[in-house]
């Protein structure tokens, strides 16, 4: 049950405030990020220092889509879609192949292929599309009907493709203008049929093939006849002009050297490395206009001056997960670019060297759980700020987690500790009462584009201490059999359980869950306790009834997941706890009820029970870096910091159409909702939850929009004072459970426990 694991977690946090505990923890300090220290390199081998150390200060820009470009190419009618073949980056320019299908009924048909190409500045995508039923004539072979088989090399008016005959029995080299005239030039030797890897560049009117993972080199005149063929010494994978001589070399690898020969011999002409082995399509590379060769993978960038390999800068350190590094080449004012992918998206960076580090202001974050949206968040966070960069610390992660968390607040105790913290980190009610978190109500100025729960759960006594960066409510979902409304009272609930087929109230509802959501929540109602004058009525009629009904449907792990799925459908159980956190959830629940599920809540005397929970960030009132933790708070919760969290935290989840939490701005999350719609629409997808259940994901229909949004708006934030006595609840009530103490003895040593628990904070 997801509020007892909660409140378990939060006991963890209540040790002993207050004895101070000196030197714990890190103090918070300048970051220098000197990026041509000795390296590591992939044999272990450590590669020498620069004797001037060079500091690299990277900015980047998102390079538009290449789908983006595609509407004004391909026709309006039914629905079109593209599969990329391969990406090519030659002479500064990156080349996409892709196929092109249309939507004919329930198929797709294949129409043809499209060539891209991004020149800079890297605004716009150029292309041509070669449809299928397009005749291309092979002079001599006209019967041939060659089709593009992938890319080959670039020329200064176009792109050059490898082409194969309709009958796969010939492959051909073809030209392709961007005025769209195409062109076969000569016919290759068979070997090339299926060779993926071949490539080619024009020069001195002839052209060179590189084939066999660039091993063999043929050469063809202007005309497309065959001049030479030969082994080389060992595998080409690029070319490159040396901005020096002018002259075009060759790279590669040479057994486990990565190697430069000299153009036309093909003789080595220098070993950069032996450190490097059986990567040789991972590298990128290019000279400085100073003849300086730099070669890029994922990880590292490294310079070469002739002699030796050194690291120029690590991604890593600078924030960056690369996923793919497209190519690197320099602008004439000396600047270092790349053109990589990060996140699914392509960018740009620029890397421009200086002879001072950066220096930026570290701000900690300590949060209890790993949160890869909010790691990945901050990465981003960093690669854009020149002020400030986050550190983010993982209590559960390190190796005596309890302690570490204890430590933690002590050092916040004695004026110290890192300034920010997460939720579980420390006892968040206690440290805002005792002054060790500052108010946080200046951070959003205007409280109008959020919701008000999610912010409302990070509130202490009416102040602000918590910024939250996702939300997620919960609540309790019954059969339309037992109950159709939108709110119920606990009588209401009562009766309605009690005149129905239930044998349990709910999934994972024990009995002290029941207790504690369907009564002790419900804090308006003086029932139970009332919290404001510090009085417990818990032998009353009230909570000996609560007690009773608990008892008789709480849910002691009898059912297997197929039979609680059944039970849901015909009436036996009467609901379940749910977590909103996408859209598409909504689809999930209405087959866990067979269709049949009205979003009711946990029953309050007032209101409808629905509980926000957020993720929330709070400020340490000792922060040592107080503006920029107030500026990274700024930043999570800016439309572009919600998006990127949203995505980010997708990442994380299989079979999520949209984000994985949900945003907690409401521009957001109408977007969540418009994505989901769209996305379904044109990618509709089942998913089989066995025990021949399937989940059909389509568009939400006008009433659950409503009540998507009747959930979100309702939602009351899951701030109780009864939280605190979770686990005396369980105590004393476990032996009642267990048909080991009356109800009257149960409640009664209860309410003793509760009441002093009431008087001590009077």
């Amino acid at each position: 049950m997801f509020r007892l694991n909660k409140k378990t977690v939060r006991m963890v946090a209540l040790w002993g405030i207050c004895i101070l505990l000196a030197g714990c923890g890190k103090s918070p300090q300048s970051v220098q990020h000197t990026e041509t220290q000795g390296t590591e390199t992939a044999s272990g081998e450590t590669l020498t220092q620069q004797e001037e150390e060079i500091f690299y200060q990277i900015t980047e820009i998102t390079l538009p889509r290449p789908e983006d470009a595609l509407s004004q190419d391909i026709p309006e009618g039914n629905e079109w879609t593209t599969q990329e073949r391969e990406t090519r980056f030659w002479e500064e320019k990156l080349y996409r192949l892709f196929d092109i299908y249309e939507m004919v009924g329930e198929m797709n048909s294949y129409r043809g292929v499209g060539i891209q190409v991004l020149t800079p500045p890297y605004e716009h995508w150029d292309g041509q599309i070669i449809w299928a039923d397009q005749t291309i004539s092979v002079p001599g072979q006209e019967d041939s009907y060659p089709r593009v088989d992938s890319l080959a090399g670039a020329t200064e008016d176009g792109v050059l493709l490898k082409m194969r005959s309709s009958d796969n029995s010939k492959c051909y080299l073809a030209h392709l203008t961007w005025n769209g005239d195409l062109e076969v030039l000569a016919e290759l030797p068979e070997e090339y049929i299926d060779d993926n890897s071949a490539f080619c560049y024009q020069e001195d009117e002839k052209y060179w093939v590189f084939s066999g993972m660039g091993k063999v080199l043929t050469v063809f005149d202007q005309s497309g006849q065959q001049e030479s063929s030969r082994n080389l010494t060992g595998w080409v994978t690029g070319t490159l002009k040396n901005p020096q001589s002018g002259e075009r070399i060759w790279y590669g690898f040479d057994q486990s050297d990565f190697v430069l020969w000299e153009q036309p011999i093909g003789q080595v002409s220098a070993r950069v490395t032996n450190q490097i082995k059986n990567q040789r399509a991972d590298y990128a590379i290019a000279y400085s206009p100073a003849g300086e060769l730099f070669l890029a993978n994922e990880v590292r960038t490294w310079n070469y001056d002739g002699k030796t390999l050194r690291e120029a800068f690590s991604f890593v350190k600078k924030d960056y997960t690369l996923e793919g590094i497209d190519g690197i080449w320099f602008r004439e004012d000396g600047a270092l670019q790349l053109m990589v992918t990060q996140e699914g998206e392509r960018y740009l960076l620029t890397a421009e060297s200086g002879s001072a580090a950066e220096q930026r202001q570290e701000i900690q974050i300590v949060i209890n759980n790993s949160d890869p949206g909010l790691e990945r968040l901050a990465a981003r966070y960093n690669r854009r700020s020149r002020e400030y960069r986050v550190s983010i610390t993982v209590a559960g992660e390190e190796a005596e987690p309890q302690e570490y968390r204890r430590r933690v607040q002590m050092e916040m105790v004695a004026g110290r500790g890192p300034d920010l913290l997460g939720e579980w980190t420390v006892d968040i009610q206690d440290c805002a009462a005792q002054g060790y978190l500052e108010p946080l109500d200046g951070v959003a100025e205007d409280m109008s584009p959020f919701l008000e729960a999610a912010f409302g759960r990070g509130r202490i006594n009416g102040q602000l201490y918590g910024i939250p960066y996702q939300c997620y409510p919960y609540l309790l979902a019954v059969s339309t059999r037992l109950a159709d409304a939108s709110a119920w009272t606990r009588e209401q609930m009562y009766d309605a359980v009690r005149n129905s087929s239930a044998e349990i109230l709910g999934q994972s509802l024990s009995g002290t869950d029941i207790i504690m959501t369907c009564g002790l929540h419900d804090e308006e109602c003086k029932d139970f306790i009332d919290w404001e004058k510090g009085e417990s009525y818990l032998t009353k009629e009230p909570f000996l009834e609560l007690m009773a009904f608990a008892k008789e449907y709480a849910d002691r792990g009898e059912y297997s997941y197929s039979e609680m799925l059944e039970g849901l459908a015909d009436g036996r159980v009467a609901g379940q706890q749910v977590v909103l956190k996408s859209p598409e959830d909504f689809k999930t629940f209405e087959m866990q009820f067979g269709g049949k599920v009205a979003y009711i809540g946990y029953p309050r005397e007032s209101g409808c029970g629905i509980y926000m929970e957020t993720r929330s960030l709070y400020l340490n009132h000792s922060a040592q870096n107080r503006e920029g933790a107030l500026d990274f708070l700024r930043y999570i919760i800016t439309e572009e910091g919600q998006r990127k969290y949203m995505d980010y935290s997708s990442m994380e989840q299989i079979g999520m159409v949209v984000g994985a939490y949900l945003p907690v701005r409401r521009d957001l999350l109408q977007e969540c909702l418009d994505r989901y719609q769209r996305d379904v629409e044109n990618h509709l997808r089942e998913s089989d939850y066995g025990n021949g259940k399937i989940v059909r994901y389509d568009k939400l229909d006008e009433e659950e929009i409503k009540c998507y949004w009747r959930i979100l708006d309702n939602a009351i934030p899951a701030v109780f004072q009864s939280d605190e006595i979770w686990s005396i609840v369980d105590e004393e009530l476990q032996p009642y459970f267990n048909d080991m103490r009356s109800a009257e003895e149960a409640a009664a040593i209860l309410h003793g426990r509760v009441q002093l628990f009431l008087d001590e904070r009077k």
